[in-house]
């Protein structure tokens, strides 16, 4: 993995978080347990005191792919 791939993926992920106000994006992370990286987004725009936030979940085998994972899970969302 390259510094450069690592970039570019993190932008494009950045990228499409920036068109979905009130989301953020957490850091990828790796769980040794399972051999995967693991990355999500959040809807952190205010709820009803009941109310559940909606998040997208994203893993892969290296934090490329995961990021990758999430870029199509969110691009699937942002079009709705």
């Amino acid at each position: 993995m390259t510094d450069d791939a690592r970039e570019a993926a993190w932008a494009a992920v950045h990228e499409l978080i920036a068109r979905m106000p009130g989301w953020a994006v957490g850091p990828c992370q790796y769980h040794g347990d399972d051999a995967l990286w693991h990355v999500s987004a959040v809807d952190l725009r205010p709820r009803g005191r009941q109310a559940k936030r909606e998040a997208i979940a994203a893993t892969g085998a290296t934090e490329i792919i995961a990021l990758g994972v999430l870029v199509e899970l969110l691009r699937d969302r942002a079009g709705r």
